[in-house]
């Protein structure tokens, strides 16, 4: 049975124009030329997904969009907005208003006819049978002093480990209180975690979990913090606990991006990790950040061999020097990620992870690699029949560095 699929635009053109690309077998498509008659015709055609155009007369599809995210029926949608501005801040408030994706007029019909297919098959795989319980392995990225590139690690991670593997990854950001990692994603914040703060606990289950994720382009599913700073308090630790108890049997990977505290919610995810990724700068205070929480690893029972140290080299001249570093602290610095300032600055105003470009960025296979050292050993020894284009690259740059060594 064909898919409805509800267009809404006051441009006969344009409509004709959707229309006919969308048209066919699997894919049963209706028009509505104002916003009133689309809040009419939602309740009979029951869409799987809207199209709709940003200006239009009566009233805009921004406050369309709101509207029907407001209705039971077009609650969970996906929503993509039409529009002839391309500009950052009507982004902004398409993604504010509810809207899943943003095409820019004039369109190609092959692009708009690949976001249909793929929002339309993400929510397919969300109302599809749970997948059978699997172990996750709980990856948490850490650090006391900010500034030192927590979310940076914490997202181009998650993103590797879902290209790597092609398997449910979970990036949950736990700064409740100003994380930023959707942003990074160039995710609308549709859903947040202040959406479970709604909710009791008990009340909370793999349906409602699954409905406040937001999905990258990667496969990675994410929890995101929530808009406004005052909903951050809201969270409490027994709707964290909750939603971890739902999200393991279903993800192989939950890499936890933390604020820099101990706070409950932040001992939840240390709890749970079976790593934890301390990350610090080549600075004095740096240092005595992780030295106080490697302090705290130990008061709390943590094995040694759970914690990597991670230094990544922020500055563009001189720092403290690696040696002096695991002298100080007593453990072996892991990894050091390097300076590439103009790398990460690109990354960051895109929103495009630099372990999306590891096909061509030096950068951005350092952060692949990561991501294939940090995985399961079980993936590692038994690779998929058919692996993927990134498992691909990071086992011939696995095999060349031993190579190198021999």
């Amino acid at each position: 049975m064909p898919l409805s699929i509800l267009v809404v635009d006051d441009n006969e053109m344009t409509l004709k124009l959707v229309s006919a690309t969308l048209k066919g077998d699997e894919y049963e498509v209706h028009t509505a030329s104002s916003g009133a008659e689309a809040l009419q015709k939602v309740g009979s055609v029951r869409p799987a997904l809207a199209i709709l155009d940003v200006m239009m007369p009566d009233m805009d599809g921004y406050e369309l969009c709101r509207r029907l995210r407001q209705l039971p029926v077009t609650a969970h949608i996906p929503i993509l907005m039409l529009t002839a501005f391309s500009e950052i801040d009507e982004r902004m408030k398409a993604f504010d208003s509810g809207a899943d994706d943003f095409i820019a007029k004039p369109f190609q019909p092959q692009e708009l006819l690949a976001r249909v297919k793929v929002h339309l098959r993400r929510t397919q795989t969300v109302s599809a049978e749970p997948a059978p319980e699997i172990q996750p392995k709980h990856i948490a990225v850490f650090s006391l002093r900010g500034g030192v590139g927590v979310s940076t690690l914490a997202v181009n991670l998650a993103v590797g480990l879902a290209q790597l593997w092609k398997l449910p990854c979970l990036l949950t950001d736990m700064a409740f209180l100003n994380g930023q990692d959707a942003v990074m994603l160039d995710l609308p914040l549709r859903h947040t975690w202040a959406d479970l703060a709604k909710s009791l606990p008990e009340n909370i289950d793999g349906e409602v979990l699954q409905q406040i994720m937001l999905h990258h382009q990667s496969g990675l599913d994410v929890l995101a913090a929530p808009k406004k700073a005052e909903e951050a308090e809201f969270v409490t630790a027994e709707q964290v606990t909750r939603a971890f108890d739902l999200a393991e049997p279903q993800y192989h990977y939950i890499i936890n991006d933390l604020p820099h505290d101990f706070s409950v919610t932040t001992l939840l995810a240390l709890d749970r990790a079976d790593v934890i990724l301390l990350l610090l700068a080549p600075d004095l205070a740096s240092v005595r950040c992780a030295a106080s929480a490697l302090d705290v690893f130990q008061t709390l029972g943590y094995p040694a061999e759970k914690i990597h140290l991670v230094l990544n080299w922020i500055f563009g001249g001189k720092g403290v020097a690696r040696k002096e570093i695991e002298t100080a602290l007593r453990q072996p610095v892991k990894v050091v990620i390097p300076n590439v300032p103009e790398a990460l600055v690109t990354a960051l105003t895109m929103g495009k992870p630099l372990a999306l470009e590891a096909e061509t960025s030096p950068a951005g296979a350092l952060f692949e690699d990561l991501a294939y050292f940090w995985s399961k050993e079980e993936h590692r020894a038994s690779p998929p029949a058919a692996p993927s284009p990134a498992l691909l690259r990071a086992q011939e740059r696995v095999h060349k560095r031993q190579q190198q060594k021999n």
